[in-house]
């Protein structure tokens, strides 16, 4: 007596392919991340890439948006229907961001050398603000920028558990070594991990992995040399000082991407 039920090999070929996994990018801010964001406007339609200026943008006034989409709620929360057709997200999220994605997605991230990430921050907040006049100095020591933007920012970033309830990437929490070495661990984790001050081998391993065009010379949000406020030794001294647990993951972070060419290296 024959079975009517199709064999495995039918049914197989009936079967939709798996969709590709998503790609998340955890831009970490002041990076370089505006300027691969250019780069993805240039290869992917505006409604697979996360977040859609029409969908999930919402402008405040002339100087802000929204920082709606920024929040792993609002990730979390996105519609299946639209999840589907989203290939790449990129944001300023902490890595737990990456618990949102099921299947996993790939990911991929960028870190800069901590004193010099401040500076820039601190050069773009200023030249934001005209009217106020504030220098290097007056900036950094603004608590809501300080706390929720340099302070360890980077460890910051990968190391925030769902025990501390995070919202987004602009919550404060303590940045002890315990955090330290979360952060590795979890940067050991990403797919690509790339350098600000190697972005050249960082465009090197993306096009290799995604097949994406980049061009060399776009840069983007990038500081105009002629205007740049100075940044003191003292004060690139107080900073490093602030900032030693974010100088010792971007050491870590310099041997990964060195060793990845070679050999795992496993976070110490």
């Amino acid at each position: 007596m024959s079975s009517t039920a199709p064999s495995a090999t039918a049914r197989s070929s009936e079967e939709p392919a798996a969709p590709e996994p998503p790609v998340l990018f955890i831009h970490v801010m002041k990076t370089g991340g505006t300027t691969l964001l250019q780069h993805l406007l240039n290869n992917i339609p505006a409604d697979e890439l996360f977040p859609n200026g029409e969908l999930d943008l919402v402008i405040e006034s002339s100087r802000r948006f929204s920082m709606r989409h920024l929040t792993l709620r609002y990730l979390r929360n996105l519609p299946e229907a639209r999840r589907r057709k989203i290939r790449v997200y990129a944001g300023h999220f902490p890595y737990i961001a990456v618990d949102a994605f099921d299947p996993p997605a790939t990911t991929l991230t960028l870190l800069r050398e901590p004193v010099d990430r401040t500076v820039s921050l601190l050069r773009q907040w200023s030249r934001n603000r005209p009217e106020q006049s504030l220098s290097l100095e007056d900036v950094y020591e603004l608590p809501e920028v300080f706390e929720r933007l340099l302070h360890n920012h980077q460890t910051k970033v990968f190391s925030m558990t769902a025990e501390d309830e995070p919202l987004g990437y602009l919550q404060m929490i303590d940045v002890d070594p315990a955090r330290l070495a979360s952060a590795k661990a979890n940067l050991a984790k990403i797919d690509v991990v790339g350098l600000t001050e190697r972005y050249d081998d960082f465009l090197d391993l993306v096009v290799a992995r995604f097949g994406w065009d980049v061009k060399r010379e776009v840069r983007a949000n990038a500081s105009p040399r002629a205007t740049e406020l100075p940044a003191s030794d003292a004060l690139r001294a107080r900073i490093a000082e602030d900032n030693a647990i974010d100088l010792e993951l971007y050491d870590y972070a310099r041997r990964l991407v060195d060793a990845r060419a070679s050999e795992p290296l496993t976070p110490s």
